[in-house]
């Protein structure tokens, strides 16, 4: 028999004793306190997991600050078991938790990186830098549910993007949808799945309509965009949160617009400490994440910083009315066209 506290990879494969019983929630069964009798390596060998395990080790090494470290390759990685529990009652209070769940707000930066260095040699090189990066990336942090998603829809949009083929933002929200359901029928109860598919919405859906009805035919600079898209994603996941957690953060936005546009910067600066082991990229990775715990804890010592509800109440989803009433009157209002979109690289 195996010892419960021995350290497992994500790829193992173990074999279980103990009593299987009905399952709540996401999990169809749970077996209490198993006894482990094999542990077993899989057939082909996990690189993708020893390129992660090797950057975290520079990472935690160079940083020599638990609390540093940990947050910033949550920020990479999508890896939340490296925090503390306090760590990620913080973070939901400052309505931050997605930023360290693996999802489209890190596919965008891997595009955008892409897109800003590959581009300037041409379509092609774009397309598969980009795909090159984006599957390195997808088998580093696992195919969880809110990664699939954003996967596919970064996939497409790349593709998309190279042949000039135009994808209409709801067909591409149905598409996407109907295929991880296809891959996995039990996403529909994930609730990770479900807030990756709301946020996605709110940021198709009502981001361009708020920036028309404000700025008109004028783009809107990039703090402002920010903001739109922080206040569409966060209305179109509002029912969904208060169900599930019963609560919501009251300064998830003052958090956003203060953390969201340098986590790109930690993402980079992680990553280039854990490949090459240079101190000094460790060392500006540290002075960032520093000001973000700073931001975060701050923000979760306000008394009033979170507003209470009642969980697992249906009602809450009642509030998705209003919420789609707004997006109708903005629709007809502003005439906005969603076509008007399509060429960009968008994995939202």
């Amino acid at each position: 028999m195996l010892e419960t506290n021995d350290s497992y990879l994500r790829s193992e494969q173990l074999t279980l004793r103990g009593q299987l019983q009905q399952g709540f929630a996401n999990s169809a069964a749970f077996m209490y306190r198993p006894t482990i009798l094999t542990r077993a390596s899989p057939s082909v060998p996990d690189f993708a997991l020893r390129v992660r395990d090797m950057i975290s080790q520079n990472v935690i090494r160079l940083i020599n600050n638990e609390e540093q470290s940990n947050l910033a390759l949550s920020y990479l990685t999508g890896q939340k078991n490296l925090l503390t529990e306090e760590q990620k009652a913080n973070l939901r209070t400052a309505g931050l938790a997605h930023a360290v769940v693996a999802s489209g707000f890190h596919l965008a930066v891997v595009v955008g990186f892409a897109k800003k260095y590959f581009g300037k040699i041409s379509r092609f090189v774009t397309l598969a830098g980009a795909s090159m990066l984006l599957f390195i990336y997808i088998c580093i942090t696992g195919f969880s549910p809110s990664i699939a998603r954003a996967g596919l829809v970064s996939f497409l949009t790349l593709w998309g993007w190279y042949f000039g083929r135009k994808f209409h933002p709801i067909r591409m929200l149905i598409f996407v949808a109907a295929l991880t359901l296809l891959i996995n029928p039990d996403n529909i109860n994930n609730l990770a799945w479900q807030l990756s598919f709301a946020s996605y919405a709110g940021i198709i859906l009502m981001t361009p309509l708020i920036s028309k009805f404000l700025y008109g035919d004028n783009k809107p600079s990039a703090l402002a965009n920010l903001i739109i898209a922080c206040i569409s994603a966060q209305l179109f996941c509002l029912p969904l949160t208060i169900y599930a957690f019963g609560s919501v953060s009251l300064l998830a936005l003052l958090a956003n617009i203060l953390i969201s546009p340098t986590i790109s910067f930690v993402m980079l600066f992680t990553v280039l400490a854990g490949v090459t082991a240079f101190p000094p990229f460790a060392f500006i990775t540290g002075v960032l994440v520093q000001f973000h715990l700073a931001v975060i804890d701050g923000i979760a010592s306000v008394p009033w910083a979170v507003a209470d509800f009642q969980p697992n109440n249906p009602i809450t989803f009642l509030l998705y009315i209003p919420i789609l009433i707004i997006l109708v009157v903005l629709k007809l209002v502003t005439k906005h066209s969603y076509r008007c979109n399509y060429g960009k690289i968008c994995t939202c």
